[in-house]
C-alpha cells in the first residue's frame, strides 16, 4: 500500500542564506536576554555558530520584521498573508525572540513525503470512487466540473494528455524551476484523481471532475521534502493569483504533526486566510491512524474540509465500505476539534503516473500499463473530494466555501463506522451535494468550542449512522432546503435515534424545547444509558403507570 497521503507532506527546497547578515554579537544577545528576563544556557561559542530558520508571526504592535532585527536575525521571506516572516536567527536568541510581546516563533521544520511498499490490498485497483460518490451520475447530466479551477499545492503536475490543455498555470517554489515537471510523482497522481480525463488510458481511468482546470503550485522536488515556509509562500501565491486563474478550490494532500493550537500555527493561519478569501480548501486527514489525535496540520484547522480514507472494496456500492486503519482520527491535538469532516475512497485507487519520477521508479509493482499507477492514502481521498467540490461549483457557481462545506457535510452518506472522530459526518456524496437545495451555516474558528477526547477510537461500527458535528452548526444558521435536508448523523428525517436506542419510534417532527414531550406518549421502553436530568415529566403518562419519583436514575 502506497501511503503517500496526508501524513504526507509536500515539499520544496528553498534557497537559504548561507551566512547570517548582521550577526548578533554574543554579548549583546546576553544583554537582551537579561533585559527580557530570559536566561541563555548555551555557551558563547555555540551561540556564535549555531543558527536556525524560524517562522515569526505577530499579533500585537511589534512587527515580525522589527522583532527579528532586534535579535540580530536575517529576514529570508515576508508573508503578507499572515503578518509573518521566515527568518534565520541564532539558536541562542530564540527564547528572547519568543518572549517579545505578541510574537510567536515556530520552527520552519522540514516535512517529508513518505511512502511504503505498494500493494493492491485486499482487492484489485479500481476507480470505484466515481460511481460511489455519484460523479458518474453527474457526468451523465453534463456536470464534469467545467469552468472551475482547482489549485494543487504538491510536487508539481506533469503536463499529460489527460489534462488536455486544462493545466493553465502555476509556480515552482523549488530549485527545479518547472511547475509542470513532477520529479517525485505525487502531485500528478493527485491531479489525475481531481481532473484527469482518461486520455492516457483510452478512457479506462479518469478523475472526479474531468472538465476542471488545474493550477500547479510546486513546493517539492524529486526528494519530496519541503518546509513550512515554502508551503506558506505557496498559499500566499494562490491568494495573490486567485483572480488571474479564477481559482475556486485548493487541494492540499500533505501535512505534519503540529504541537501548536490552530490559533497559533502559522500554516493554519495561512490556510484560514485562503478560506476567507473565497477559496474552498480541502486537506487530507493524515495516514497516522487509527490512534486519537493524529489529524495532521493543516487538516486540523476547523474551517477547512478535512478528508479521511475509506476502502470502497472496488465496488460501486457503499454498503460494503470499510475504514482504513491508516486514516488519521480525531479529535485534533491539542485543540480537540471534531475531525475529519468526511471520508471517501483512499485505498488502491488508480490515477496517473509521472514516468521517470521517484515514485514511478521506486514502485514498479504499482504501475498499471505505462500511464497509470495505484496508491493508497488520505492524500488521494482529499483529491477526490476536491474534484467533488469542482462538481458542486460547476452546478452552483457563486457558492462560498462555507456553503460548499455545508452541502458536503449535510448530504454525506452514512459512514462505515459512525464515529465522528473516525469517519466524520459520513461518506462523500458528490451527486447529493451538487443537486441539493441551499444549506447555509456560519463557522468561525474563534466561536467553535473544542471537544477534548483522549480515548482510543475503535474502527468497529457503533451505529448505523454518523453523529452530526453540532459544534460546527449553530442552531440559527441551518437553512432547510425545499425538500428538507437530513440531519446526517442523528437522522432527524423520521428514522431512529440509533445512538440512544430510541425504541424504534421516530420523533414527531417537533423540536424538543426542554419541557413537554409535545403530546406524544412514551412507548413503555426504558431509557438506555441516558441519565434523566432531574426535571419532572410534564403530565405525560408512563404506559399507564405513574412515576414513582421525580428523577430518573
Amino acid at each position: 500500500m502506497w501511503h503517500v497521503g496526508s501524513i504526507i507532506a509536500g515539499s520544496g527546497i528553498r534557497a537559504r542564506f548561507a551566512w547570517l547578515k548582521g550577526r548578533f554579537a554574543v554579548g549583546s544577545a546576553i544583554a537582551l536576554a537579561a533585559f527580557a528576563g530570559v536566561s541563555l544556557t548555551c555557551s558563547p561559542a555555540a551561540s556564535a555558530s549555531t543558527s536556525e530558520t524560524v517562522i515569526v508571526t505577530a499579533s500585537g504592535l511589534l512587527s515580525p520584521v522589527s522583532a527579528v532585527l532586534q535579535v540580530g536575525g536575517t529576514i529570508l521571506a515576508q508573508y503578507h498573508l499572515i503578518n509573518g516572516v521566515d527568518a534565520s536567527i541564532l539558536t541562542a536568541v530564540e527564547p528572547v525572540l519568543a518572549a517579545l510581546p505578541g510574537i510567536m516563533v515556530t520552527p520552519d521544520v522540514s516535512v517529508n513525503v513518505q511512502s511504503s511498499a505498494a500493494s493492491t490490498g485486499p482487492h484489485p485497483p479500481s476507480d470505484a470512487f466515481l460511481p460511489e460518490t455519484g460523479a458518474t451520475r453527474l457526468a451523465s447530466n453534463g456536470d464534469i466540473g467545467q469552468g472551475v479551477t482547482v489549485a494543487v499545492l504538491d510536487t508539481g503536475i506533469d503536463n499529460l494528455p489527460d489534462f488536455s490543455g486544462r493545466l493553465i498555470g502555476g509556480i515552482d517554489l523549488t530549485n527545479e524551476k518547472n511547475p509542470f515537471q513532477d520529479s517525485y510523482g505525487h502531485g500528478t497522481f493527485v491531479a489525475g484523481l481531481i481532473a484527469g480525463d482518461g486520455a492516457s488510458s483510452n478512457g479506462n481511468y479518469s478523475g472526479e471532475a474531468p472538465g476542471a482546470k488545474l493550477v500547479s503550485i510546486k513546493v517539492a522536488g524529486a526528494d519530496g521534502t519541503t518546509h513550512l515556509g515554502t508551503m506558506i509562500s505557496g498559499l500566499q501565491w494562490v491568494v495573490d493569483n486567485q483572480s488571474a486563474y479564477a481559482i475556486k478550490v485548493l487541494n492540499i494532500s500533505f501535512g505534519y504533526q503540529s504541537d501548536k493550537s490552530t490559533v497559533n500555527n502559522p500554516l493554519d493561519q495561512a490556510i484560514e486566510a485562503v478560506w476567507n478569501s473565497g477559496i474552498t480548501v480541502v486537506a487530507s486527514a493524515g495516514n497516522a491512524g487509527p490512534f486519537n489525535g493524529t489529524i495532521l496540520s493543516p487538516g486540523d484547522d476547523p474551517l477547512v474540509i478535512t478528508v479521511g480514507a475509506l476502502d470502497d472494496m472496488a465496488t460501486p456500492s457503499i454498503a460494503d465500505d470499510e475504514m482504513n486503519d491508516f486514516s488519521s482520527t480525531g479529535p485534533t491535538s491539542p485543540d480537540g476539534w471534531l475531525k475529519p469532516d468526511l471520508v471517501t475512497s483512499g485505498r488502491s485507487v488508480v490515477s496517473l503516473a509521472a514516468p521517470g519520477s521517484t515514485i514511478y521508479a521506486g514502485y514498479p509493482s504499482a504501475r498499471i500499463g505505462s500511464a497509470n499507477f495505484v496508491g493508497s492514502g488520505t492524500s488521494f481521498s482529499a483529491a477526490i473530494a476536491s474534484g467533488a467540490v469542482a462538481l458542486i461549483l460547476a452546478d452552483n457557481p457563486g457558492l462560498s466555501p462555507d456553503q460548499v462545506k455545508a452541502r458536503l457535510l449535510g448530504t454525506a452518506s452514512s459512514g462505515p463506522v459512525g464515529n465522528p472522530f473516525v469517519d466524520g459526518h459520513g461518506a462523500l456524496d458528490a451527486y447529493a451535494a451538487a443537486t441539493s437545495g441551499a444549506m447555509d451555516f456560519v463557522q468561525s474558528a474563534a466561536n467553535l468550542t473544542p471537544i477534548r477526547n483522549g480515548t482510543t477510537v475503535s474502527l468497529s461500527p457503533v451505529r448505523p449512522v454518523d453523529t452530526w458535528n453540532a459544534a460546527l452548526w449553530p442552531e440559527t444558521s441551518w437553512s432547510q432546503a425545499a425538500a428538507g435536508p437530513r440531519w446526517n448523523g442523528t437522522s432527524w428525517n423520521g428514522s431512529d435515534w440509533n445512538g440512544w436506542t430510541w425504541t424504534g419510534k421516530a420523533w414527531n417532527g417537533a423540536a424538543w424545547a426542554g419541557s413537554a414531550w409535545n403530546g406524544s406518549t412514551w412507548t413503555g421502553k426504558a431509557w438506555n444509558d441516558a441519565a434523566w436530568t432531574g426535571s419532572a415529566w410534564n403530565g405525560t403518562a408512563w404506559s399507564g403507570k405513574a412515576w414513582n419519583g421525580s428523577a430518573w436514575s
